[in-house]
């Protein structure tokens, strides 16, 4: 990885330093001895607007893109994702960054995945603006997270009851999905050069509505999970499993949930 001088600490920007990925990729940084520049709205930077993005990336040679949306809708999706991922390229090529390292979900840029879900059409565009750009890109694309299936548990609610689709996925922990993104980031220049993704999964495949109902009866709540069958769809037939080579985190689910609960 290039740095700015003779011994000097490597300077990585990150965006949405403060989110559930963001704040853990900033943590492992900072643990690897790495100068961290946090790129979100409440350091004084807007990514949509732009503004701010020279600032934060002067000196910068690595920026790590960890930018979530809460969304479901597809247009404001797309929008934003490809929205501020110009910003950040044009911003990149005045500042000099040699390198960006895009985080992803897998096969979210594949047609019959992204088109059941708003969220995954703006990590599709997100992606294709990246790899148009002038500056080279890693793309991190890594499998769902056991924090989703809790985050699942609020989105649809019917009284009492959580609805919660039965996607088939390979999810771990976000811990290790940051850990993964930062190994990235700190590849040599020679690696860095080079436009490639890398992936990442967890141990099982597993279904995220049977992971939403195990979190909601070790939290002791009352609420109940509706699992929604999405067979008929790439959610729930094994679009969303790993194609080719992939890196495997080790952490299984109840593992997680025992240490997390």
């Amino acid at each position: 990885m290039e740095s700015t001088g003779e011994g000097e600490r490597p300077k990585v920007a990150v965006l949405g330093a403060t989110g559930q990925l963001g704040a853990r990729v900033v943590a492992h940084l900072r643990d690897r001895g790495v100068d961290v520049v946090e790129v979100s709205r409440g350091q004084g930077t807007d990514v949509y607007s732009g503004e701010g993005l020279d600032a934060a990336f002067d000196g910068v040679s690595t920026v790590v893109d960890c930018l979530h949306l809460a969304t479901l809708s597809r247009k404001h999706a797309v929008d934003f994702f490809s929205t501020t991922a110009r910003n950040v390229l044009a911003a990149a090529r005045r500042t000099a960054v040699s390198r960006i390292v895009c985080v992803t979900i897998i096969n979210a840029r594949e047609p019959e995945v992204h088109r059941w879900m708003g969220y995954y059409a703006g990590k599709a565009a997100q992606e294709q603006t990246y790899r148009a750009g002038p500056i080279p890109v890693t793309v991190v694309a890594s499998a769902q997270w056991y924090e989703l299936a809790e985050t699942l548990l609020s989105q649809i609610r019917i009284g009492p009851l959580s609805a919660v689709p039965g996607m088939r996925s390979r999810p771990l922990a976000a811990e290790e999905a940051a850990a993964f993104v930062v190994d990235r980031a700190l590849e040599p220049g020679d690696v860095a050069t080079l436009d490639h993704e890398a992936v990442i999964a967890g141990p099982e495949v597993r279904d995220m509505a049977e992971l939403a109902r195990a979190i909601a009866e070790r939290r002791g709540g009352r609420r109940k999970v509706l699992r929604v069958s999405v067979s008929f769809t790439a959610l729930g037939n094994g679009g969303l499993l790993p194609r080719g080579n992939c890196t495997t985190a080790p952490t299984r689910f109840e593992d997680w949930l025992r240490v997390t609960s």
